[in-house]
């Protein structure tokens, strides 16, 4: 039983230095502005976001209309991709939330391409899909909460996100 517990006890460990280590890094790691990327790059990263977008929408397996706007006004204006460029990447993303179980490969992705305010700014869109409907499932809170960890962001930091109301300055 102990050998079970040390085994569970060392993966978290591992995972929490993993997390404090990729938030350091992102500190000091300068990263370009998406316009310096190569074209290759964009599709990757353009496809990492709209698979974790997708995640969103359809973490509390209940896919409604609102929160495909949302995810589609994003696509358009936020991404500025034309609608059937977005449609196409639309169709990956689907097929790729049917059978993933980790938000890990977007993450990654997205860690590699996007400095820590571009990231901010996709949290904010995560969670304007999570309340778009005005209700927060659990499921969507989850979501969230593991892409930010995954991303960098501490607890306190993805709190203000979700509730920039009670945030001081």
């Amino acid at each position: 039983m102990s050998i079970v517990y040390y085994q569970y006890f060392d993966v978290s460990i591992n995972h929490s230095m993993v997390n404090i280590l990729n938030s350091i890094k992102s500190f000091f790691e300068p990263k370009s502005s998406k316009d310096d990327l190569n074209d290759e790059q964009k599709d990757q990263l353009n496809q990492a976001i709209i698979c974790l977008l997708t995640e969103m929408v359809k973490a509390d397996y209940v896919e409604l209309y609102i929160e495909k706007l949302v995810l589609n006004e994003h696509l358009t204006k936020q991404l500025n991709l034309s609608r059937a460029k977005a449609n196409h990447y639309l169709a990956h993303a689907n097929i790729t939330a049917q059978v993933s179980v980790t938000l890990k490969p977007q993450t990654e992705i997205i860690n590699r391409y996007l400095n820590r305010n571009d990231k901010h700014a996709l949290m904010v869109q995560l969670w304007q899909i999570a309340s778009a409907d005005g209700e927060i499932h659990l499921l969507e809170t989850q979501t969230f909460f593991q892409a930010g960890e995954q991303l960098g962001f501490n607890k306190t930091q993805l709190d203000r996100i979700c509730h920039p109301e009670n945030s001081i300055n």
